[in-house]
Protein backbone atom coordinates (compact mmCIF):
# COMPACT_ATOMS: atom_id res chain seq x y z
CA UNK A 1 0.00 0.00 0.00
CA UNK A 2 1.45 3.38 -1.05
CA UNK A 3 0.03 6.84 -0.29
CA UNK A 4 1.01 9.46 -2.85
CA UNK A 5 0.56 13.17 -2.16
CA UNK A 6 0.91 16.09 -4.58
CA UNK A 7 1.62 19.19 -2.51
CA UNK A 8 2.61 21.60 -5.30
CA UNK A 9 -0.22 22.98 -7.42
CA UNK A 10 -3.72 21.71 -6.60
CA UNK A 11 -3.68 19.20 -3.74
CA UNK A 12 -4.09 15.57 -4.78
CA UNK A 13 -3.89 12.26 -2.94
CA UNK A 14 -3.84 8.73 -4.32
CA UNK A 15 -3.65 5.25 -2.85
CA UNK A 16 -1.80 2.74 -5.03
CA UNK A 17 -2.50 4.99 -8.01
CA UNK A 18 -6.24 5.46 -7.32
CA UNK A 19 -7.38 9.00 -6.47
CA UNK A 20 -8.70 9.67 -2.96
CA UNK A 21 -11.56 12.17 -2.75
CA UNK A 22 -10.36 14.39 0.09
CA UNK A 23 -12.38 17.54 -0.45
CA UNK A 24 -12.05 19.25 2.94
CA UNK A 25 -9.29 21.86 2.84
CA UNK A 26 -8.53 21.32 6.52
CA UNK A 27 -8.15 17.59 5.91
CA UNK A 28 -5.81 18.34 3.02
CA UNK A 29 -3.82 20.71 5.23
CA UNK A 30 -3.68 18.19 8.08
CA UNK A 31 -2.43 15.43 5.78
CA UNK A 32 0.26 17.73 4.37
CA UNK A 33 1.42 18.76 7.86
CA UNK A 34 1.63 15.13 8.99
CA UNK A 35 3.50 14.06 5.85
CA UNK A 36 6.11 16.79 6.28
CA UNK A 37 6.55 16.48 10.04
CA UNK A 38 9.94 14.87 10.85
CA UNK A 39 8.23 12.24 13.01
CA UNK A 40 4.99 12.14 10.97
CA UNK A 41 3.18 12.95 14.21
CA UNK A 42 1.86 16.24 15.55
CA UNK A 43 0.39 17.09 18.93
CA UNK A 44 -3.40 17.44 18.92
CA UNK A 45 -3.18 20.86 20.56
CA UNK A 46 -0.88 22.15 17.84
CA UNK A 47 -3.06 20.84 15.01
CA UNK A 48 -6.19 22.30 16.60
CA UNK A 49 -4.56 25.69 17.18
CA UNK A 50 -3.12 25.80 13.64
CA UNK A 51 -6.24 24.74 11.76
CA UNK A 52 -8.86 26.51 13.95
CA UNK A 53 -7.09 29.52 15.52
CA UNK A 54 -10.34 31.47 15.79
CA UNK A 55 -12.00 28.94 18.12
CA UNK A 56 -11.65 28.23 21.80
CA UNK A 57 -9.51 25.29 22.91
CA UNK A 58 -12.36 22.86 23.53
CA UNK A 59 -14.20 23.83 20.35
CA UNK A 60 -11.02 23.52 18.29
CA UNK A 61 -10.28 20.05 19.70
CA UNK A 62 -13.85 18.96 18.93
CA UNK A 63 -13.45 20.23 15.36
CA UNK A 64 -10.23 18.25 15.08
CA UNK A 65 -11.98 15.04 16.19
CA UNK A 66 -14.69 15.57 13.56
CA UNK A 67 -12.14 16.36 10.84
CA UNK A 68 -10.11 13.25 11.71
CA UNK A 69 -13.20 11.11 11.37
CA UNK A 70 -13.98 12.61 7.98
CA UNK A 71 -10.39 12.20 6.79
CA UNK A 72 -10.31 8.52 7.77
CA UNK A 73 -13.56 7.91 5.87
CA UNK A 74 -12.14 9.64 2.82
CA UNK A 75 -9.14 7.30 2.95
CA UNK A 76 -11.47 4.31 2.61
CA UNK A 77 -9.69 1.01 3.15
CA UNK A 78 -6.55 2.94 4.11
CA UNK A 79 -8.17 4.63 7.11
CA UNK A 80 -5.67 2.92 9.45
CA UNK A 81 -2.78 4.93 8.02
CA UNK A 82 -3.94 7.78 10.28
CA UNK A 83 -4.01 7.05 14.00
CA UNK A 84 -4.54 9.18 17.06
CA UNK A 85 -4.44 9.00 20.83
CA UNK A 86 -5.09 11.55 23.54
CA UNK A 87 -1.98 13.55 22.68
CA UNK A 88 -0.84 12.93 19.10
CA UNK A 89 -2.12 12.39 15.56
CA UNK A 90 0.13 10.13 13.46
CA UNK A 91 0.60 9.14 9.82
CA UNK A 92 2.00 5.68 8.99
CA UNK A 93 5.41 6.43 7.46
CA UNK A 94 5.70 2.97 5.91
CA UNK A 95 3.04 3.70 3.29
CA UNK A 96 4.11 7.26 2.42
CA UNK A 97 5.72 7.99 -0.96
CA UNK A 98 8.48 10.59 -0.24
CA UNK A 99 7.99 12.36 -3.59
CA UNK A 100 5.61 15.27 -2.97
CA UNK A 101 6.12 16.95 -6.35
CA UNK A 102 8.14 20.06 -7.20
CA UNK A 103 7.62 23.84 -7.42
CA UNK A 104 7.52 23.50 -11.21
CA UNK A 105 4.01 22.04 -10.81
CA UNK A 106 2.63 25.09 -9.02
CA UNK A 107 2.55 26.84 -5.67
CA UNK A 108 2.82 24.93 -2.41
CA UNK A 109 -0.69 23.77 -1.36
CA UNK A 110 -2.12 26.02 -4.01
CA UNK A 111 -5.70 27.07 -3.30
CA UNK A 112 -5.80 26.01 0.37
CA UNK A 113 -6.74 29.17 2.25
CA UNK A 114 -7.90 28.50 5.80
CA UNK A 115 -7.89 32.12 6.98
CA UNK A 116 -5.40 30.95 9.62
CA UNK A 117 -2.29 32.97 10.36
CA UNK A 118 -0.46 30.03 12.06
CA UNK A 119 -1.15 27.81 9.03
CA UNK A 120 -0.04 30.57 6.63
CA UNK A 121 3.23 30.91 8.59
CA UNK A 122 3.80 27.15 8.42
CA UNK A 123 3.11 27.17 4.66
CA UNK A 124 5.60 29.98 3.99
CA UNK A 125 8.40 28.37 6.00
CA UNK A 126 7.78 24.91 4.56
CA UNK A 127 7.48 26.13 0.97
CA UNK A 128 10.83 27.92 1.24
CA UNK A 129 12.57 24.79 2.51
CA UNK A 130 10.96 22.49 -0.06
CA UNK A 131 11.72 24.89 -2.87
CA UNK A 132 15.43 24.74 -2.00
CA UNK A 133 15.32 20.96 -1.63
CA UNK A 134 13.53 20.35 -4.95
CA UNK A 135 14.93 23.08 -7.16
CA UNK A 136 16.63 20.62 -9.51
CA UNK A 137 15.57 17.08 -8.64
CA UNK A 138 17.50 15.56 -11.53
CA UNK A 139 20.80 16.94 -10.24
CA UNK A 140 21.42 16.61 -6.52
CA UNK A 141 24.46 18.83 -6.59
CA UNK A 142 22.29 21.69 -7.86
CA UNK A 143 19.41 20.78 -5.57
CA UNK A 144 21.53 21.14 -2.48
CA UNK A 145 23.51 24.19 -3.50
CA UNK A 146 22.78 27.20 -5.63
CA UNK A 147 26.27 26.96 -7.04
CA UNK A 148 28.56 24.10 -7.96
CA UNK A 149 31.17 24.85 -5.33
CA UNK A 150 33.60 22.29 -6.73
CA UNK A 151 34.26 24.42 -9.81
CA UNK A 152 35.87 26.99 -7.49
CA UNK A 153 39.22 26.85 -5.66
CA UNK A 154 39.41 24.53 -2.65
CA UNK A 155 40.46 25.93 0.74
CA UNK A 156 42.11 23.91 3.50
CA UNK A 157 41.66 25.14 7.06
CA UNK A 158 44.68 23.83 8.94
CA UNK A 159 44.76 23.39 12.71
CA UNK A 160 45.82 26.50 14.63
CA UNK A 161 49.06 26.56 16.59
CA UNK A 162 48.41 27.09 20.30
CA UNK A 163 50.94 29.25 22.14
CA UNK A 164 51.20 26.71 24.96
CA UNK A 165 50.68 22.98 25.37
CA UNK A 166 48.17 23.41 28.19
CA UNK A 167 44.95 21.45 27.77
CA UNK A 168 42.92 24.64 28.04
CA UNK A 169 44.83 26.40 25.23
CA UNK A 170 44.77 23.31 23.02
CA UNK A 171 41.01 22.98 23.49
CA UNK A 172 40.51 26.65 22.73
CA UNK A 173 42.52 26.36 19.50
CA UNK A 174 40.53 23.29 18.46
CA UNK A 175 37.18 24.93 19.18
CA UNK A 176 38.18 28.07 17.29
CA UNK A 177 39.34 26.22 14.15
CA UNK A 178 36.24 23.97 14.13
CA UNK A 179 34.04 27.06 14.20
CA UNK A 180 36.21 28.85 11.64
CA UNK A 181 35.87 25.93 9.25
CA UNK A 182 32.07 26.03 9.63
CA UNK A 183 32.08 29.82 9.30
CA UNK A 184 33.86 29.60 5.94
CA UNK A 185 31.69 26.69 4.79
CA UNK A 186 28.48 28.62 5.31
CA UNK A 187 29.43 30.96 2.46
CA UNK A 188 28.72 27.99 0.15
CA UNK A 189 30.87 29.40 -2.68
CA UNK A 190 33.94 27.13 -2.51
CA UNK A 191 34.82 23.74 -0.98
CA UNK A 192 36.32 23.90 2.51
CA UNK A 193 38.46 21.01 3.75
CA UNK A 194 38.70 20.71 7.52
CA UNK A 195 41.80 20.03 9.64
CA UNK A 196 40.76 16.42 10.33
CA UNK A 197 41.43 15.60 6.64
CA UNK A 198 45.16 16.19 7.19
CA UNK A 199 45.40 14.71 10.67
CA UNK A 200 45.10 18.04 12.49
CA UNK A 201 48.54 19.12 11.32
CA UNK A 202 49.54 22.74 11.86
CA UNK A 203 51.98 24.80 9.83
CA UNK A 204 54.63 23.82 12.40
CA UNK A 205 54.15 20.10 11.79
CA UNK A 206 55.52 20.13 8.24
CA UNK A 207 55.57 21.99 4.96
CA UNK A 208 52.18 23.69 4.67
CA UNK A 209 52.22 23.43 0.88
CA UNK A 210 52.85 19.68 1.02
CA UNK A 211 50.15 19.22 3.65
CA UNK A 212 47.63 21.14 1.52
CA UNK A 213 48.68 19.38 -1.70
CA UNK A 214 47.94 15.98 -0.10
CA UNK A 215 44.22 16.87 -0.15
CA UNK A 216 44.36 18.81 -3.45
CA UNK A 217 43.71 22.17 -1.81
CA UNK A 218 44.38 25.34 -3.82
CA UNK A 219 44.68 27.60 -0.77
CA UNK A 220 45.44 27.06 2.90
CA UNK A 221 44.35 29.03 5.94
CA UNK A 222 46.76 28.69 8.85
CA UNK A 223 47.53 30.58 11.99
CA UNK A 224 48.25 30.69 15.69
CA UNK A 225 46.48 31.69 18.86
CA UNK A 226 47.76 33.15 22.11
CA UNK A 227 45.78 33.67 25.30
CA UNK A 228 46.56 35.79 28.34
CA UNK A 229 43.75 35.69 30.83
CA UNK A 230 40.64 36.86 29.00
CA UNK A 231 42.66 38.48 26.21
CA UNK A 232 43.23 36.59 22.96
CA UNK A 233 45.38 37.21 19.88
CA UNK A 234 44.76 35.27 16.68
CA UNK A 235 47.09 35.53 13.71
CA UNK A 236 45.77 34.12 10.44
CA UNK A 237 47.26 33.73 6.96
CA UNK A 238 46.07 32.66 3.52
CA UNK A 239 48.63 30.91 1.29
CA UNK A 240 48.38 30.00 -2.37
CA UNK A 241 49.47 26.37 -2.42
CA UNK A 242 50.85 26.14 -5.97
CA UNK A 243 53.29 29.06 -5.56
CA UNK A 244 53.67 29.34 -1.79
CA UNK A 245 52.73 33.00 -2.13
CA UNK A 246 51.39 34.56 1.08
CA UNK A 247 48.23 36.29 -0.13
CA UNK A 248 47.08 37.76 3.16
CA UNK A 249 48.03 37.82 6.81
CA UNK A 250 46.51 39.69 9.72
CA UNK A 251 46.45 39.71 13.52
CA UNK A 252 43.25 40.06 15.52
CA UNK A 253 43.14 41.11 19.18
CA UNK A 254 40.19 40.97 21.53
CA UNK A 255 38.56 39.57 24.64
CA UNK A 256 37.07 36.11 25.01
CA UNK A 257 33.68 37.61 24.20
CA UNK A 258 35.08 38.72 20.80
CA UNK A 259 35.88 35.20 19.57
CA UNK A 260 32.87 35.07 17.23
CA UNK A 261 33.65 38.49 15.72
CA UNK A 262 37.22 37.29 15.11
CA UNK A 263 36.00 34.13 13.36
CA UNK A 264 33.69 36.17 11.14
CA UNK A 265 36.39 38.75 10.38
CA UNK A 266 38.79 36.00 9.25
CA UNK A 267 36.04 34.49 7.14
CA UNK A 268 35.28 37.78 5.43
CA UNK A 269 38.97 38.42 4.75
CA UNK A 270 39.48 35.00 3.18
CA UNK A 271 36.35 35.23 1.01
CA UNK A 272 37.22 38.75 -0.12
CA UNK A 273 40.48 37.43 -1.61
CA UNK A 274 38.48 35.20 -3.97
CA UNK A 275 35.26 37.07 -4.70
CA UNK A 276 35.14 40.55 -3.20
CA UNK A 277 31.74 41.30 -4.75
CA UNK A 278 30.31 38.28 -2.91
CA UNK A 279 31.93 39.40 0.32
CA UNK A 280 30.24 42.78 0.02
CA UNK A 281 26.88 41.43 -0.99
CA UNK A 282 26.61 38.52 1.42
CA UNK A 283 28.57 39.49 4.50
CA UNK A 284 25.62 38.57 6.68
CA UNK A 285 25.88 34.92 5.64
CA UNK A 286 28.64 34.13 8.15
CA UNK A 287 26.46 35.28 11.04
CA UNK A 288 25.61 32.23 13.13
CA UNK A 289 23.72 31.61 16.32
CA UNK A 290 25.92 32.41 19.32
CA UNK A 291 25.67 31.33 22.93
CA UNK A 292 25.12 34.19 25.34
CA UNK A 293 27.33 32.42 27.90
CA UNK A 294 30.92 32.06 26.61
CA UNK A 295 31.63 29.37 29.18
CA UNK A 296 29.16 27.14 27.30
CA UNK A 297 31.21 27.61 24.12
CA UNK A 298 34.41 26.73 26.02
CA UNK A 299 32.82 23.51 27.29
CA UNK A 300 31.96 22.50 23.72
CA UNK A 301 35.53 23.40 22.68
CA UNK A 302 36.85 21.05 25.37
CA UNK A 303 34.63 18.30 24.02
CA UNK A 304 35.90 19.03 20.48
CA UNK A 305 39.45 18.49 21.71
CA UNK A 306 38.49 15.12 23.25
CA UNK A 307 36.82 14.20 19.94
CA UNK A 308 39.97 15.15 18.03
CA UNK A 309 42.11 12.84 20.16
CA UNK A 310 39.48 10.13 20.58
CA UNK A 311 40.87 7.59 18.13
CA UNK A 312 40.10 6.40 14.62
CA UNK A 313 36.65 6.17 13.09
CA UNK A 314 33.96 7.35 15.45
CA UNK A 315 36.41 7.34 18.36
CA UNK A 316 36.39 4.99 21.32
CA UNK A 317 33.28 4.56 23.48
CA UNK A 318 35.29 6.00 26.36
CA UNK A 319 36.32 9.18 24.54
CA UNK A 320 32.74 9.72 23.39
CA UNK A 321 31.42 9.23 26.92
CA UNK A 322 33.87 11.83 28.25
CA UNK A 323 32.25 14.45 26.01
CA UNK A 324 28.72 13.92 27.32
CA UNK A 325 29.00 15.73 30.70
CA UNK A 326 30.62 18.70 28.93
CA UNK A 327 27.70 19.03 26.51
CA UNK A 328 25.19 18.53 29.31
CA UNK A 329 26.83 21.25 31.39
CA UNK A 330 26.90 23.55 28.37
CA UNK A 331 23.16 22.99 27.96
CA UNK A 332 22.58 23.63 31.66
CA UNK A 333 24.18 27.04 31.19
CA UNK A 334 22.67 27.64 27.73
CA UNK A 335 19.56 25.43 27.41
CA UNK A 336 19.05 25.84 23.64
CA UNK A 337 22.69 25.88 22.57
CA UNK A 338 22.41 24.30 19.13
CA UNK A 339 25.97 22.96 18.85
CA UNK A 340 25.75 21.19 22.19
CA UNK A 341 22.38 19.66 21.28
CA UNK A 342 23.67 18.46 17.89
CA UNK A 343 26.86 16.96 19.34
CA UNK A 344 24.91 15.22 22.11
CA UNK A 345 22.63 13.82 19.40
CA UNK A 346 25.80 12.58 17.67
CA UNK A 347 26.82 10.66 20.80
CA UNK A 348 23.48 8.87 21.12
CA UNK A 349 23.39 8.13 17.39
CA UNK A 350 26.82 6.52 17.60
CA UNK A 351 25.74 4.60 20.70
CA UNK A 352 22.79 3.16 18.80
CA UNK A 353 24.67 2.45 15.57
CA UNK A 354 27.68 0.82 17.21
CA UNK A 355 25.90 -0.92 20.07
CA UNK A 356 27.53 0.99 22.93
CA UNK A 357 24.18 0.90 24.66
CA UNK A 358 22.24 -2.38 24.88
CA UNK A 359 18.96 -0.58 24.22
CA UNK A 360 19.66 0.66 20.69
CA UNK A 361 16.08 1.78 20.14
CA UNK A 362 16.04 4.17 23.10
CA UNK A 363 19.48 5.52 22.12
CA UNK A 364 18.27 6.28 18.61
CA UNK A 365 15.08 7.89 19.92
CA UNK A 366 17.13 10.06 22.26
CA UNK A 367 19.41 11.07 19.38
CA UNK A 368 16.41 12.02 17.24
CA UNK A 369 14.78 14.06 20.02
CA UNK A 370 17.99 16.04 20.60
CA UNK A 371 18.44 16.65 16.87
CA UNK A 372 14.85 17.84 16.58
CA UNK A 373 15.38 20.22 19.50
CA UNK A 374 18.54 21.52 17.81
CA UNK A 375 16.72 22.12 14.50
CA UNK A 376 13.93 23.92 16.36
CA UNK A 377 16.55 26.04 18.13
CA UNK A 378 18.35 27.01 14.91
CA UNK A 379 16.82 25.88 11.58
CA UNK A 380 19.96 27.15 9.81
CA UNK A 381 22.35 24.78 11.61
CA UNK A 382 23.58 22.15 9.14
CA UNK A 383 24.83 19.71 11.80
CA UNK A 384 21.41 19.50 13.45
CA UNK A 385 19.75 18.66 10.13
CA UNK A 386 22.49 16.11 9.40
CA UNK A 387 21.98 14.12 12.59
CA UNK A 388 18.21 14.41 12.37
CA UNK A 389 18.52 12.90 8.88
CA UNK A 390 20.66 10.01 10.14
CA UNK A 391 18.32 9.20 13.03
CA UNK A 392 15.29 9.26 10.72
CA UNK A 393 17.04 7.05 8.16
CA UNK A 394 18.61 4.49 10.47
CA UNK A 395 16.16 4.68 13.35
CA UNK A 396 12.83 4.82 11.55
CA UNK A 397 13.62 4.04 7.89
CA UNK A 398 11.88 7.32 7.19
CA UNK A 399 13.71 8.06 3.93
CA UNK A 400 11.62 10.93 2.55
CA UNK A 401 12.01 13.20 5.61
CA UNK A 402 15.55 11.84 6.03
CA UNK A 403 16.41 12.89 2.49
CA UNK A 404 14.87 16.32 3.10
CA UNK A 405 16.95 16.99 6.22
CA UNK A 406 20.12 15.58 4.63
CA UNK A 407 19.55 17.78 1.58
CA UNK A 408 19.03 20.74 3.87
CA UNK A 409 22.28 19.94 5.73
CA UNK A 410 24.22 19.89 2.44
CA UNK A 411 22.51 23.05 1.22
CA UNK A 412 23.50 24.86 4.40
CA UNK A 413 27.04 23.47 4.43
CA UNK A 414 28.10 21.79 1.17
CA UNK A 415 31.60 21.27 2.60
CA UNK A 416 30.44 19.00 5.46
CA UNK A 417 31.32 15.33 4.78
CA UNK A 418 28.84 13.99 7.36
CA UNK A 419 26.02 15.91 5.63
CA UNK A 420 26.89 14.30 2.30
CA UNK A 421 27.15 10.90 4.00
CA UNK A 422 23.62 11.28 5.36
CA UNK A 423 22.34 12.31 1.93
CA UNK A 424 24.14 9.41 0.28
CA UNK A 425 22.50 6.98 2.73
CA UNK A 426 19.00 8.23 2.04
CA UNK A 427 19.56 8.22 -1.73
CA UNK A 428 20.87 4.64 -1.66
CA UNK A 429 17.87 3.30 0.25
CA UNK A 430 15.56 5.17 -2.13
CA UNK A 431 17.27 3.50 -5.10
CA UNK A 432 18.85 6.69 -6.50
CA UNK A 433 22.24 5.00 -6.87
CA UNK A 434 23.98 7.38 -9.31
CA UNK A 435 23.19 10.39 -7.14
CA UNK A 436 24.25 8.51 -4.00
CA UNK A 437 27.58 7.73 -5.70
CA UNK A 438 28.11 11.40 -6.51
CA UNK A 439 27.58 12.41 -2.89
CA UNK A 440 30.04 9.79 -1.67
CA UNK A 441 32.66 10.79 -4.23
CA UNK A 442 32.35 14.45 -3.18
CA UNK A 443 32.56 13.36 0.47
CA UNK A 444 35.91 11.64 -0.14
CA UNK A 445 37.08 14.66 -2.12
CA UNK A 446 36.37 16.84 0.92
CA UNK A 447 38.03 14.38 3.32
CA UNK A 448 40.07 11.49 1.85
CA UNK A 449 40.67 10.35 5.44
CA UNK A 450 37.00 10.40 6.41
CA UNK A 451 36.70 8.50 9.74
CA UNK A 452 34.03 6.15 8.40
CA UNK A 453 35.61 5.66 4.99
CA UNK A 454 34.90 1.92 5.19
CA UNK A 455 31.16 2.54 5.46
CA UNK A 456 31.31 4.89 2.48
CA UNK A 457 33.17 2.30 0.38
CA UNK A 458 30.57 -0.32 1.29
CA UNK A 459 27.80 1.99 0.16
CA UNK A 460 29.66 2.77 -3.06
CA UNK A 461 30.23 -0.92 -3.84
CA UNK A 462 26.52 -1.71 -3.49
CA UNK A 463 25.41 1.34 -5.49
CA UNK A 464 27.78 0.43 -8.33
CA UNK A 465 26.58 -3.16 -8.23
CA UNK A 466 22.93 -2.14 -8.51
CA UNK A 467 23.85 0.25 -11.35
CA UNK A 468 25.38 -2.63 -13.32
CA UNK A 469 29.02 -1.58 -12.84
CA UNK A 470 30.10 -4.96 -11.51
CA UNK A 471 33.83 -4.68 -12.20
CA UNK A 472 34.21 -1.36 -10.36
CA UNK A 473 31.95 -2.58 -7.54
CA UNK A 474 34.20 -5.62 -7.12
CA UNK A 475 37.34 -3.47 -7.00
CA UNK A 476 35.91 -1.23 -4.28
CA UNK A 477 34.62 -4.24 -2.31
CA UNK A 478 38.14 -5.71 -2.25
CA UNK A 479 39.59 -2.35 -1.18
CA UNK A 480 37.05 -2.23 1.64
CA UNK A 481 37.94 -5.76 2.74
CA UNK A 482 41.65 -4.87 2.81
CA UNK A 483 41.38 -1.63 4.79
CA UNK A 484 38.74 -2.84 7.30
CA UNK A 485 39.16 -6.61 7.77
CA UNK A 486 37.30 -6.56 11.10
CA UNK A 487 34.40 -4.31 10.14
CA UNK A 488 31.37 -6.60 10.08
CA UNK A 489 29.03 -4.20 8.31
CA UNK A 490 31.59 -3.63 5.57
CA UNK A 491 32.29 -7.34 5.17
CA UNK A 492 28.58 -7.96 4.69
CA UNK A 493 28.69 -5.61 1.71
CA UNK A 494 31.84 -7.38 0.50
CA UNK A 495 30.14 -10.80 0.66
CA UNK A 496 27.04 -9.47 -1.16
CA UNK A 497 29.03 -7.74 -3.90
CA UNK A 498 31.51 -10.56 -4.54
CA UNK A 499 28.74 -13.13 -4.33
CA UNK A 500 26.73 -11.41 -7.05
CA UNK A 501 29.92 -10.81 -9.06
CA UNK A 502 30.69 -14.54 -9.07
CA UNK A 503 33.82 -14.38 -6.88
CA UNK A 504 32.35 -17.11 -4.68
CA UNK A 505 35.44 -18.17 -2.70
CA UNK A 506 36.19 -14.58 -1.66
CA UNK A 507 32.52 -14.00 -0.85
CA UNK A 508 32.41 -17.13 1.31
CA UNK A 509 35.52 -16.05 3.21
CA UNK A 510 34.04 -12.60 3.86
CA UNK A 511 30.77 -14.09 5.09
CA UNK A 512 32.60 -16.50 7.39
CA UNK A 513 34.39 -13.53 8.96
CA UNK A 514 31.02 -11.77 9.40
CA UNK A 515 29.69 -14.74 11.38
CA UNK A 516 32.81 -14.69 13.59
CA UNK A 517 32.45 -10.96 14.27
CA UNK A 518 28.66 -10.93 14.51
CA UNK A 519 27.18 -14.26 15.65
CA UNK A 520 23.64 -12.85 15.62
CA UNK A 521 23.80 -12.01 11.90
CA UNK A 522 20.44 -13.29 10.65
CA UNK A 523 17.55 -12.55 8.27
CA UNK A 524 15.86 -10.21 10.74
CA UNK A 525 19.03 -8.11 10.99
CA UNK A 526 19.38 -7.94 7.21
CA UNK A 527 15.74 -6.94 6.73
CA UNK A 528 16.01 -4.22 9.37
CA UNK A 529 19.37 -2.71 8.38
CA UNK A 530 19.17 -2.91 4.56
CA UNK A 531 15.85 -1.08 4.24
CA UNK A 532 15.65 -0.49 0.49
CA UNK A 533 12.42 1.11 -0.63
CA UNK A 534 12.17 -1.21 -3.66
CA UNK A 535 11.71 -4.97 -2.96
CA UNK A 536 13.94 -5.98 -5.90
CA UNK A 537 16.93 -4.28 -4.31
CA UNK A 538 16.40 -6.01 -0.98
CA UNK A 539 16.02 -9.32 -2.86
CA UNK A 540 19.42 -8.74 -4.49
CA UNK A 541 20.97 -8.34 -1.03
CA UNK A 542 19.58 -11.71 0.05
CA UNK A 543 20.64 -13.28 -3.27
CA UNK A 544 24.22 -12.08 -2.85
CA UNK A 545 24.39 -13.48 0.66
CA UNK A 546 22.96 -16.83 -0.42
CA UNK A 547 25.53 -17.07 -3.20
CA UNK A 548 28.19 -16.49 -0.54
CA UNK A 549 26.87 -19.57 1.28
CA UNK A 550 24.51 -17.91 3.73
CA UNK A 551 21.70 -20.11 5.05
CA UNK A 552 19.86 -17.46 7.06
Amino acid sequence: MTLQLSLFGPFAAALDGRDLKITSRRSQAMLAMLALSPKHSIARDRLAATLWPDRGEEQARASLRQELSSLRKACGRAETIISADGQYVRLDVQVLDPDFGSPDEGGFLEGIDLMSEPFDDWCRETAARLDDGNREESDVSQAVSEHDIFTNPTVLVAALVAASTSEEDQAFATGLVVDLRTCLSTWRWFPVIGPEAVGWQTEQDGNLREIATSVHADYAVSGAIRRAGDRIRVSASLTEVATGHLIWTETFDGDMSDVFEIQEAIGRCVVARFTPEIARAEAARVKRQRPSDMSAWQLVAQADEIERNGGAGYGSPESNALQVPLYEEALRREPNYTQALARLSRFWFRSALLGWNEDRTSSMERARALAEQAVDSDPMDWESHGYLALTLIFGEHSFGPGKYHATEAVRLNPSAPIARHALGCSLEWLGEFDEAMRQNELLLQLNPNYPNRAAVLGQMATCLLFSGQVEEATRIARELRDIAPSYSRGLQRVAITLGLAGAIEEAEAALQKVHELQPDFDAAYVAATYPYAQPEHKNMIFDGLHRAGWTG
